[in-house]
């Protein structure tokens, strides 16, 4: 099979386990604050990646990379699994899942945007310029919707601005780890070393989740709610899907479909469930506004991304 094809049945269900992660995760983050449900969830995905590791006989350890790309492996994990995450877990218990999802699909335009810093052979077409103008109009109609008794404006933009910070943080993290990827897949793709890509990735975002979490003068207080079974089992099931399996999908998708961009646009289709299950299974709100948000930005990433 074509790298690439496999590369987009990777991205695609990691779309979809990010989507049951998401809706998982957004009740418990009413109840268990940010600072608790990464580190958490970070730990759990980092044991189960050890457990495989061992259960499958893959090496705990690859010597066969420059010291700078172990650097760039664990700078782009401290950006995405620790900043990027506590940012957004933060946004979905102020603004919804359905918001965020449709805040997130301007990823793409951020990841393309770092592919042109980062990585050789990028370029931009006038249909792309477009994509960027259509996808900027659709979040500003989710920004300006009429949703007052719904959510305060000022806690809906505020939490649009986290969304696309912790995007800026995950979108940068991952392009500069795709030089990585690029390299070590140069002659043949090897899905063990770029699981192992993965879990490494995790470990900042384990440390320094924990160390942010004991910063935190109430921690006593925080760890209270996770005592509780319809908290913790959640969590647990969110933890095993999201930065284990959805993870190890999204690295790979990433790692083996050629430009970033692509695979990011694929992961968007993410927009589309995380809106329905927030709807089926949160009961929140699916209205005329945020549809044809999410239709303005998925036209405006597929113009943005076509032809790459």
């Amino acid at each position: 099979m074509n790298e690439n094809y496999l590369g987009i049945i990777f991205a695609l269900s990691a779309s979809v386990l990010w989507s049951i992660t998401v809706t998982l995760i957004k009740p418990i983050s009413q109840n268990v604050s940010p600072f608790l449900i990464n580190p958490i969830k970070n730990s759990i995905g980092l044991m189960l990646f050890f457990i495989s590791f061992i259960i499958f006989d893959i090496s705990l350890w690859y010597d066969g990379l420059h010291n700078y790309e172990y650097i760039i492996i664990l700078f782009s994990g401290a950006l995405g699994m620790f900043l990027g995450d506590t940012i957004f877990i933060y946004a979905l218990n102020k603004i919804g899942a359905n918001r965020v999802a449709i805040v997130d699909a301007f990823s793409p335009i951020i990841i393309f945007s770092y592919s042109l810093l980062l990585l050789p052979n990028q370029n931009l077409s006038i249909l792309q310029i477009f994509g960027f103008i259509i996808t900027i109009l659709g979040l500003l109609i989710l920004a300006y919707e009429n949703d007052y008794e719904d959510i305060d404006y000022k806690v809906k933009r505020f939490g649009i601005l986290l969304v696309l910070c912790a995007m800026m943080c995950t979108g940068f993290g991952v392009v500069y780890l795709k030089t990585v990827l690029n390299r070590i897949n140069e002659l043949n793709y090897d899905i063990q070393l770029n699981l192992w890509v993965t879990a490494f990735r995790l470990i900042p975002g384990v440390i320094l989740s924990w160390i942010l979490f004991l910063f935190q003068k109430n921690k006593v207080q925080l760890i209270k709610p996770i005592k509780n079974k319809s908290n913790f089992i959640p969590l647990l099931i969110a933890s095993f899907i999201g930065p284990f399996i959805a993870l190890g999908c999204w690295i790979l998708g990433y790692a083996f479909i050629d430009k970033p961009s692509v695979a990011s646009i694929i992961g968007q289709t993410a927009v589309i469930f995380i809106v329905l299950l927030s709807w089926i299974f949160l009961k929140e709100s699916l209205t005329k506004f945020r549809i044809l948000s999410m239709i303005c930005v998925f036209i405006g990433v597929v113009l943005t991304t076509i032809n790459l």
